[in-house]
């Protein structure tokens, strides 16, 4: 029996150091690198939609998942604010592809999960033991799948609607460093081999621990106003955290006030980065290396977190963690806590409430009492 079709999808030569878009026994350039996946995935959406021939098909069992999936990238997804279901659409097709609608079911959908959690993170460095896909990941991916079986539901009726089970949540993170962690991890950038390095992972940490904006946001700051990310206005002492074209999405990135602790260091650190000299140009970005913008610093954070005594899984994201809980420990007020930092209300909530001085203080003074 002849193995079913994957659908187009990205593959990555290593020999030529590419992109390509399979299809079958097809295979067509992107001219993209390792580095451009995002140019990579444009490509594979405007070849799916230049080949698409949407069927008209209202059965489960005469529906591959590839063709709802293939219409969710080309109807819904491009409309999104986040571009975040472009990598889990591919990542479904691969497994889902040649499968019936008919066939989503329990069963299948645990399959999967447990799938892609042998499946190493592409992004991961290369190492003896691989960090392999988490279940949160596979996840967020069955959700991409269960919206495309809307999608196409309210367009096209089908005659069984699948239900797409999901793993159970995983809790939230109890971790954050500690002031005396984060004063450890601060000397430890001051002890790597490579200064440049040490230098623009210490200011990620000092703008991510002061400001409780996520990491990709932090890396992608300017020293002026730019579309690729947000900007340092020292002169209005505010933080743009988004690019002047980029729009809002779930994970929020609105203008923060810049914490006076930082002002000074972000100050010197301006002058440094946009004196001209006969050596080199002015450097626009805040976070960078040898003047370049920075997209991951892997290695250098490993490296500090090791020299500091701190374990695996403390992550870059643990520094908005910690700013958070320590806004919290310092009794300021739950709604400015979720304004300051980007994160809903409900989440900080939920989440944080409990490092709060005055959580369930009402309640744990009144019980007993009589009125």
């Amino acid at each position: 029996m002849p193995r079913p079709a994957k659908g187009a999808r990205l593959w990555f030569d290593r020999n030529a150091g590419l992109w390509f878009i399979r299809d079958g026994t097809k295979k067509r350039g992107t001219g993209c690198g390792i580095e451009e996946r995002q140019g990579a995935e444009e490509r594979l959406r405007s070849y799916i939609a230049e080949k698409y021939e949407p069927p008209k098909e209202g059965r489960a069992v005469g529906l591959l998942v590839a063709d709802i999936l293939t219409y969710y990238a080309r109807n819904v997804a491009p409309g999104q604010k986040s571009n975040a279901s472009s990598y889990a659409i591919e990542r479904l097709v691969e497994w889902w592809g040649g499968r019936r609608v008919s066939d989503v079911k329990s069963s299948t959908c645990n399959a999967y999960v447990e799938h892609r959690m042998r499946q190493p993170i592409r992004q991961a460095t290369k190492t003896d033991t691989p960090k392999m896909t988490s279940q949160e990941t596979a996840r967020r991916e069955l959700t991409v799948l269960r919206a495309a079986l809307n999608a196409w539901h309210a367009e096209t009726p089908l005659d069984a609607l699948p239900v797409v089970t999901l793993p159970r949540q995983s809790p939230p993170r109890n971790r954050w460093l500690t002031r005396a962690e984060v004063a450890r991890l601060l000397r430890a950038t001051r002890q790597l081999e490579d200064v440049d390095a040490g230098r623009a992972l210490r200011r990620f940490i000092i703008i991510s621990i002061y400001t409780a904006t996520r990491s990709g946001a932090v890396r992608r700051l300017g020293w002026l106003s730019n579309t690729l990310g947000g900007h340092v206005d020292l002169n209005a002492g505010v933080m743009h955290r988004r690019g002047i074209y980029d729009d809002e999405t779930r994970k929020r990135r609105p203008p923060v006030r810049i914490p006076g602790r930082i002002a000074g260091s972000l100050r010197r650190w301006r002058a440094e980065d946009m004196r001209k000299s006969a050596v080199r140009d002015p450097i626009p970005f805040v976070i960078h290396f040898r003047g370049r913008p920075v997209t991951s610093q892997r290695r250098s954070w490993t490296a500090a977190c090791n020299l500091a005594g701190l374990a695996t899984d403390v992550t870059p994201h643990i520094l908005k963690h910690t700013a958070i809980t320590w806004m919290m420990q310092s009794g300021i007020d739950p709604w400015d806590v979720s304004a300051y930092a980007g994160t809903s209300l409900k989440m900080i909530e939920q989440v944080y409430g409990h490092h709060h001085p005055e959580f369930q203080s009402g309640a744990a003074e009144r019980i007993g009492k009589r009125k």
